[in-house]
This record gives structure tokens, C-alpha cells and sequence, in this order.
């Protein structure tokens, strides 16, 4: 049964891998993008590809041997954005593979993008970037099956200005000085388990870190730093009685990130990254009353197939 909320047809064509190349623009409120998806073709004789988006300015469309695809936009929904539909030059066969290149761009008023003013962080310096998917918004950030019956593994290039740090619902698996740009520093993510497109997430900031546990760190800015560690240094534990009430965790990292005042939610269960509100802070004299949130979070996402679910 397809998905109401989704254009995209995964029946034809489904979506087996991601990588995701950004460059953060904060003078312009966009991301400036290059997505490469891979497919394997469940249909016979397919010859439309046809991807979620919302507000997103396509640039180019290539295949595989380089050739550039058409593509066109069907009718605007005022919920579920544009259905993108790319033409493919020759009918794909049952069980072939297809690979496709969209050179593009987000919007100003992309729906999973929040923009911070430097006056709206703890540090009064430097802007903030995070993103929220959940729950069909992941196609305003890139062209994509945007359903939980799809599930993908991913990686990821982020480029962002050389005094902050990206973050991604990821591996990070290093950084290093941009070779055309040297005030830009990129960063780099791998995400072995398959997920759905509304657990992507990608934040930038001025941030820093501290272990709690030997999986586990806590991210923020420096101002929270202190009071952030403490509120969560029994994340091991937790993790630890979850594994035996449950199943063995399979992401790797159990970080936490603590967002500013402005996250909208309590938390949300992005793997490797959970997602929390400082309003969690409660400092020493509270006794972390409030930390059953980060347990509930990755509860939820203890096992691959529960991402989120």
C-alpha cells in the first residue's frame, strides 16, 4: 500500500543509498546541495523516477554515464510539497540498479530548517543551524522517498564556516579545511543502519563536547557545557539497563545534543544524536529528574527496524 502522505512510488523504484553534499550558506539561509541516490528498480519497464520535495530549486539532474536527465515538477500540495519527476532515457528493468545526481537547492522557508540569530544562542556570537524531519519534512531539505517504509543507510559532506562544528544523526568520521575556501572547514558522516529520510539530521554550531560514558558525549555550547555533562552522566548506565530489558544497541554513539531555548520539542530520537531541550537542565540541587526523556529516546531507537516507530 503506498504511503497518502508520500508522491514517491518505491514500488517502482526504491531508494538502497544517500550521500548528501552541502555547503551551509547562514548570509543566505540555504543549503546549496548535491544529492546522490542510488535505487533498485522493483518495477518492469520504468521510465519516470518520482522524489518528494518541497521548495527545493533544482539545478541539474544526471545519471550514472553523466547524461543529463529532464525533469519536471507536477502540481504544488499546500502539505506535501511537489512531486519531482525525472525522466529516465531508456525503461529500467526489474532488479537493475539506477543512480541518480540533483545538483540543487533549499529554500528560505525550507520547513525542516531552523535559523538562529547569534542574539538567540547562549554565546551571543556566532549563528545556529539545526534541522527537524520529523514528520514528512526531510523532502524540503533534499529530494527524496520521504515515507518510513523506506529506510536508507547514508553519508554525508557538510561544509560550514571554519568556527563551527556540524553534527549529524551520523558517524562523524573526520573534517578538514575546505581545499577551494580556506574559512570553511567540512565534515564528514557515515550511517551504517538504514533509516527513514525523518530521522536525517544535520545541526551547526558553536559547539563543543564532553564523554559521559565510553559511548557517549554530551554536545552544546560551551556556556551549557558544565551543567549539560552533569545532568547526564548516568546516560551509560541507562544505556546499560536498556540493553538487558531489551536488545543490544546497534548505533554506535549514544551522544546527546542540548539545543537552544527555541527547539520545539521535549527531545527526538535522531540515531547517534539525540536531540534535547535545556529546559532538561535542571543542575545539581534537582537530582536530573527530567533525564527519563534521553531514556525514552533511546529506548525508541534501541533497534533499527523501531527507528522512531
Amino acid at each position: 500500500m503506498s504511503d497518502p502522505c508520500s508522491f514517491s512510488e518505491p514500488e517502482d523504484c526504491i531508494c538502497t543509498y544517500i550521500k548528501w553534499f552541502v555547503d551551509v550558506l547562514f548570509d543566505k539561509h540555504i543549503l546549496d546541495c548535491r544529492a546522490e541516490l542510488d535505487f533498485e528498480v522493483k518495477g518492469n519497464g520504468v521510465k519516470n523516477l518520482v522524489l518528494d520535495t518541497r521548495d527545493i530549486t533544482v539545478k541539474q539532474v544526471n545519471n550514472d554515464a553523466g547524461e543529463i536527465l529532464k525533469y519536471s515538477f507536477g502540481g504544488a500540495h499546500k502539505a506535501f510539497g511537489t512531486p519531482l519527476n525525472i525522466e529516465l532515457p531508456n525503461a529500467m528493468k526489474r532488479d537493475s540498479k539506477l543512480h541518480i545526481s540533483i545538483s540543487y537547492q533549499t529554500s528560505k522557508t525550507a520547513s525542516a530548517a531552523q535559523w538562529l540569530t547569534p542574539e538567540q544562542t547562549a554565546g551571543k556570537k556566532h549563528p545556529y543551524f539545526f534541522t527537524q524531519c520529523q514528520a514528512i519534512h526531510a523532502r524540503s531539505l533534499m529530494p527524496c522517498q520521504d515515507t518510513p517504509s523506506v529506510k536508507t543507510p547514508y553519508q554525508a559532506e557538510i561544509t560550514v564556516p571554519k568556527d563551527l562544528v556540524a553534527l549529524m544523526s551520523a558517524i562523524g568520521t573526520g573534517n578538514r579545511v575546505h581545499p577551494q575556501n580556506p574559512e570553511k572547514v567540512t565534515f564528514t558522516f557515515t550511517q551504517k543502519v538504514a533509516i527513514p529520510s525523518y530521522l536525517i539530521a544535520l545541526v551547526v554550531g558553536a559547539l563543543v563536547s564532553q564523554d559521559v560514558g565510553p559511548r557517549s558525549k554530551v554536545w552544546t555550547e560551551k556556556e551549557m557545557l558544565e551543567m549539560s555533562a552533569w545532568e547526564f552522566a548516568e546516560v551509560e548506565s541507562q544505556l546499560s539497563t536498556a540493553e538487558q530489558i531489551t536488545f543490544k544497541y546497534v548505533w554506535g554513539r549514544y551522544d546527546l545534543l542540548i539545543l537552544p531555548p527555541s527547539f520545539p520539542y521535549g527531545g527526538m530520537e535522531n540515531p547517534c544524536l539525540t536531540f534535547v531541550t535545556p529546559t532538561l537542565l535542571v543542575g545539581k540541587g534537582g537530582g536530573r529528574p527530567l533525564t527519563s526523556v534521553s531514556n525514552s529516546n533511546f529506548h525508541t531507537i534501541l533497534r533499527p527496524n523501531r527507528a522512531g516507530i
